[in-house]
């Protein structure tokens, strides 16, 4: 359901900005198109119209996608997007799927992994290259009885953000296993008390 009222407030910005960590400039560009495919031009001048009103003064059109950002600008832009676009947590998955659909980097690569195993097992590394915050963690993968589990540890910015990533990695795993029947479950959460996010992948 969606929240008609929900606003991104001053405070709330700066408390992002507190928190440490870098993301890769191609996840915000990619966060943007989600915008812009969703609102248009409009939308985006919105969203940095916004930015300059919380005090992140950063020009979006500089944004390069090899270059490091602040991890917190670009939970940031996805917040201002859930305020303009009146997104619901189904339009925030869609907007992690996003991510990795429109990426120049990231999905082309992954095609080349002939085995699931060996890309789950790689996870890491890639998380890695994109994110200097937190650390993804391949727990399990059994490829007889379908399933993987993956941990995020030493990342808390807000809890929207565990929808981005839910759909983030079922697009990673769609992608890989070359399936659409795939599941996704967040089974742990940092904001419910747990140590670390975890999340069980299931496909047919």
């Amino acid at each position: 359901m969606q929240e008609e009222n929900f606003k991104v407030t001053r405070k709330e910005a700066q408390q992002l900005a507190r928190i440490p960590g870098n993301v890769k400039g191609a996840v915000i560009l990619a966060n943007l198109e989600y915008v812009r495919q969703k609102g248009g031009k409009k939308a985006q001048e919105m969203i940095q119209k916004r930015l300059k009103e919380l005090g992140y003064d950063i020009s979006l059109q500089d944004i390069k996608p090899m270059n490091f950002y602040p991890e917190a600008l670009s939970v940031l832009i996805i917040l201002l997007a859930k305020e303009i676009l009146k997104l619901d947590k189904a339009g925030i998955f869609e907007m992690g799927r996003l991510a990795l659909k429109v990426s120049i980097f990231v999905e082309p690569l992954l095609r080349f992994f002939v085995s699931p195993l060996k890309c789950f097992q790689q996870a890491p590394r890639y998380w890695k290259k994109q994110l200097k915050v937190g650390e993804l963690e391949a727990v399990k993968m059994d490829e007889e009885k379908k399933y993987a589990i993956i941990r995020v540890k030493g990342y808390k910015f807000h809890p929207l953000i565990c929808d981005y990533h839910k759909g983030y990695f079922l697009q990673v795993a769609q992608t890989v296993l070359g399936k659409k029947n795939v599941e996704i479950e967040e089974t742990k959460c940092v904001f419910k008390g747990d140590p670390y996010h975890e999340y069980i992948i299931r496909w047919q």
